[in-house]
C-alpha cells in the first residue's frame, strides 16, 4: 500500500518536463469527465421540447458546469500538457518546477471551487447577470452575497494561475534554449508560442473576474460597465478556442511525417504560419459582437482578420494534408496515426462550417443559433478531442521506452476513434441543419419540429461516448500491463535519449552475464555501451551507464574466456 501512495504523491508532485505533461493530462481527463457528465444531463432535459421554467435552473446550472469545465479545465489543462509535451520532444526542461506545480494547484483547486458554488450565468458571464444576486436571479445557486464574490475570487486564481503556467513554459523554454543551444523543433515552437498566447491573453479574463468580485464587495465604489467587460472578456474569449487546436498543429507536422514516412510538404509554411496564427489570433476579437453597432471600418476589419486568420488554417491544412496525400503509404493502422488524420479530416469539416459566420449578411440570419453550435463542438470532439488523444498515445510511448501497443490493443483503439468520430460528426451536421433552420442554442423550451432531431442527437451521442472511453481506457490498460510486467515504474526522464538503463534490463543482463554471452540472446548490447531509460523515481535500484558499460565489458571477457577454452578443448 505504501509503495502505490509513493507512485501517487510522485505522480501529483513531478520533477521534470515529462511528468507535468503527465500531471496536465490527468487533469484534462478528470474535467472531461465532468464536460461529459453535464452534457448528458443536459441532453435528457433537450429530449422534451416544453420543459416547465422551472426546470431552467438545474439546466442553466448544468449549462455553466458543461461550460466552465470544458474552457477553464479541458482546455486550460489540455493546452498546456500538449505544450509541455511539445518542450519534452525537444529537450527543453522545466526550470522554474515548484512554481509551476504551485500554479497548476492552484488554478485547478481554484475552478473546483468555483463550480461548488453551482454558478449559474454561463461561462461566458456576461453583465449586468453575472453579478446578481436577488429574488429574480442568482449568479450563483449556493454562493450568495459576499460569498458570490468569492466565486468570482475562485475563477480568478483559476484563469491567473494558468496564465502564470503558461508564461512559465515561455520563459523556461528560452532559459532551455539558452543554456543546451540545441535547435527547438516545430512541435515545440507551436507549443511555446501559443503558451505565449495564452499568458497574455488570459489576463483579461482574470481582470473581469476580479472586477465582478470587487463590484460585488463594493458596490457603492465599483461599476461594472457591461460594453468594456464584453471587449475585455472577448479579447480572451476568442484566442481561447486556439489554445488546444494551435499547438496540435505542431503535433501534426513533427508526427505526421513519421507516419507518412516523408518530410513535410513545406516547412517554411509551417514556419511562417505561426506567426499569422498568433497575431490573428488576438486581434480579430471582435467578430464575437457582429451584431453591436460597429463604424463600418470596424466591420469590414472583422470579416477581413477573420478570413486571414482563416487563410491561415487552410495553409496548415494543405500543407499536412499534401504530406499524406503524396506519401506512398501513410500508416493509418496505428491508432496514433489514424487519430491524427481523423483530428485533421475533422478540422476541415469544422472549418468549412465557420466560413460564413464572419460575414455580415450571413452572420445576422446564424448568429446565436445551433449552427454556431454544431460549428465549435465539430472542432472540440474531432480535433481537440481526439487530436489530444493522439498525442497522448504518443506520451505513454515516451514515457516507456520500447512500448508499443498490441495488435488487439491497436484494433480497439481503431474501433474506439470510428465510435466516437461517426455519431459525433453526424451531431454536428444536424446541430447545422437545425441552426440553419433556426433553432437558437441556450434554449430550452423550443419549437416541437426540433424534438426529433434533439432525440437523435441525444441518442448517438450514447452510442458515440463509450469509443472515446474506449479508446483512452485500452491505451492507458496497455500503458500499464507493460510497466509493471517491464518492472519500470514512474516516469522517465525530462531528456530523450539518457544513456542508462531500466531495472528489468540490467536484471536481463546480469542473468545474461551466466547463462548467455551472445548479443542476440541478451537483445540489450548495443556498441559502445547501453543505452535507455531510468525510471525518474528518486532511489530506483537502476544502473548508471558507467555501470552498464562495465556489465557489457565483463560479459564480452567471458564470451573471450569461453572461445579459448574451446580452443583448448579442441
Amino acid at each position: 500500500m505504501a509503495g502505490y501512495i509513493d507512485k501517487i504523491v510522485k505522480t501529483i508532485t513531478p520533477k521534470d518536463t515529462l511528468g507535468f505533461s503527465w500531471l496536465y493530462f490527468l487533469a484534462t481527463l478528470s474535467w472531461l469527465i465532468v464536460v461529459g457528465t453535464m452534457a448528458m444531463n443536459m441532453r435528457t432535459y433537450l429530449v422534451f421540447p416544453h420543459e416547465s421554467p422551472g426546470i431552467g435552473v438545474e439546466y442553466f446550472t448544468v449549462l455553466t458546469l458543461h461550460g466552465m469545465s470544458a474552457i477553464f479545465g479541458v482546455i486550460f489543462n489540455g493546452a498546456l500538457a500538449i505544450m509541455l509535451f511539445s518542450m519534452y520532444t525537444s529537450k527543453l526542461s522545466i526550470v522554474h518546477r515548484k512554481a509551476l506545480l504551485a500554479f497548476f494547484w492552484i488554478a485547478n483547486l481554484g475552478l473546483a471551487l468555483a463550480e461548488i458554488g453551482l454558478p449559474d450565468m454561463g461561462w461566458y458571464m456576461f453583465p449586468p447577470l453575472a453579478i446578481e444576486d436577488n429574488a429574480v436571479f442568482h449568479a450563483f445557486n449556493l454562493y450568495r452575497g459576499a460569498a458570490m464574490g468569492a466565486g468570482y475570487l475562485f475563477l480568478a486564481l483559476n484563469s491567473g494561475a494558468t496564465a502564470a503556467a503558461a508564461l512559465t513554459l515561455v520563459i523556461d523554454g528560452y532559459i532551455s534554449k539558452k543554456q543546451d543551444g540545441a535547435k527547438i523543433n516545430i512541435f515545440a515552437k507551436y507549443g511555446i508560442a501559443f503558451a505565449f498566447v495564452m499568458g497574455v491573453t488570459i489576463p483579461a479574463l482574470t481582470a473581469t473576474e476580479l472586477w465582478f468580485a470587487a463590484a460585488i464587495w463594493f458596490p457603492s465604489v465599483v461599476k461594472v460597465d457591461p460594453l468594456l467587460n464584453l471587449v475585455l472578456f472577448w479579447f480572451f474569449g476568442h484566442p481561447v478556442v486556439y489554445y488546444v487546436p494551435f499547438p496540435l498543429f505542431g503535433s501534426w507536422y513533427y508526427f505526421i511525417p513519421k507516419y507518412a514516412n516523408r518530410p513535410i510538404f513545406s516547412p517554411r509554411w509551417s514556419e511562417w504560419n505561426i506567426w499569422i496564427l498568433s497575431v490573428a489570433s488576438m486581434i480579430i476579437f471582435l467578430h464575437h459582437l457582429q451584431t453591436f453597432p460597429f463604424p463600418v471600418a470596424v466591420r469590414a476589419w472583422i470579416t477581413i482578420g477573420t478570413l486571414a486568420l482563416a487563410v491561415g488554417s487552410g495553409i496548415t491544412t494543405m500543407n499536412v494534408g499534401l504530406t499524406i496525400l503524396l506519401s506512398k503509404n501513410y500508416n493509418w493502422r496505428d491508432p496514433a496515426g489514424f487519430a491524427f488524420l481523423i483530428s485533421l479530416i475533422g478540422f476541415i469539416l469544422a472549418g468549412t462550417q465557420a466560413l460564413p459566420l464572419p460575414i455580415n449578411l450571413t452572420n445576422i440570419y446564424l448568429h446565436n443559433s445551433y449552427w454556431v453550435v454544431g460549428h465549435f463542438h465539430l472542432v472540440i470532439w474531432t480535433l481537440i478531442l481526439v487530436g489530444t488523444s493522439a498525442v497522448f498515445t504518443e506520451l505513454l510511448r515516451a514515457s516507456l521506452p520500447g512500448f508499443d501497443f498490441s495488435e488487439k490493443a491497436r484494433k480497439l483503439m481503431t474501433i474506439g476513434l470510428l465510435e466516437w468520430t461517426i455519431p459525433f460528426v453526424t451531431i454536428g451536421y444536424l446541430f447545422t441543419i437545425i441552426g440553419f433552420f433556426g433553432m437558437l442554442r441556450r434554449e430550452i423550451a423550443y419549437p416541437a419540429q426540433f424534438a426529433p432531431y434533439q432525440f437523435a442527437i441525444s441518442y448517438l451521442a450514447e452510442i458515440g461516448i463509450p469509443g472515446l472511453v474506449m479508446t483512452i481506457a485500452v491505451a492507458l490498460g496497455e500503458y500499464i500491463r507493460a510497466s509493471v510486467k517491464g518492472g519500470v515504474a514512474g516516469f522517465t526522464p525530462s531528456t530523450p535519449g539518457s544513456p542508462s538503463f531500466t531495472l528489468s534490463t540490467n536484471q536481463k543482463l546480469i542473468k545474461a552475464e551466466g547463462a548467455k554471452g551472445t548479443e542476440e540472446k541478451s537483445g540489450n548490447i548495443v556498441k559502445g555501451g547501453v543505452a535507455g531509460f531510468t525510471p525518474s523515481t528518486p532511489g530506483s535500484p537502476s544502473f548508471t551507464l558507467s555501470t552498464n558499460q562495465k556489465l557489457v565489458q565483463k560479459l564480452a571477457k567471458i564470451e573471450e574466456i569461453k572461445v579459448e577454452e574451446k580452443k583448448k578443448l579442441k
